[in-house]
């Protein structure tokens, strides 16, 4: 019975990653790039870094960086402030001559302590599950099993 459930967890992680470009809504960057003019008209999120910025006309351009390379995008009527350098999630829809037009921006930046935080939840969350785990179970060295702690 054990095998036979790692057989059908292992079948459904296959199953998950042979499948994950049809379950994204919007088109690859790899996609986008590599024939452009198939999705415009199409709803598309990009994300990328900022290479400029024409407030006076509300575009921007934005390099999105992917496996296959990069490519750069005009995004029209951006009105968020970023400065270039800035890393932004753009959602729109792709127009011709590589523009998208924003129907929203996000601005993605990393906090200094992101990290530490991250690592820190990680590793209390850890602690617990072990504290947790051999509060109940205890390992027998002549065994070398877990046993159930005796509660007398």
């Amino acid at each position: 019975m054990f095998l036979l459930l790692v057989g059908a967890i292992g079948g459904l992680c296959v199953h998950y990653e042979a499948t994950e470009d049809q379950r994204d809504p919007y088109p690859a960057a790899e996609d986008i790039d590599a024939d452009y003019d198939r999705y415009v008209g199409d709803t598309a999120l990009l994300i990328g870094t900022v290479e400029s910025v024409d407030r006076d006309v509300g575009t921007a351009r934005l390099r999105v960086d992917h496996d296959g390379g990069a490519f750069t995008m005009t995004l029209a009527e951006f009105r968020t402030t970023v400065e270039p350098g800035g890393t932004v999630q753009a959602y729109g829809t792709l127009e011709a001559e590589r523009t998208l037009r924003v129907s929203r921006t996000v601005v993605v930046n990393e906090s200094g302590g992101s990290k530490l935080y991250k690592y820190a939840v990680s590793v209390a969350g850890a602690a617990l599950v072990l504290g947790l785990f051999f509060r109940h179970w205890r390992i027998n060295l002549e065994t070398v099993a877990f046993e159930v702690r005796n509660r007398d």
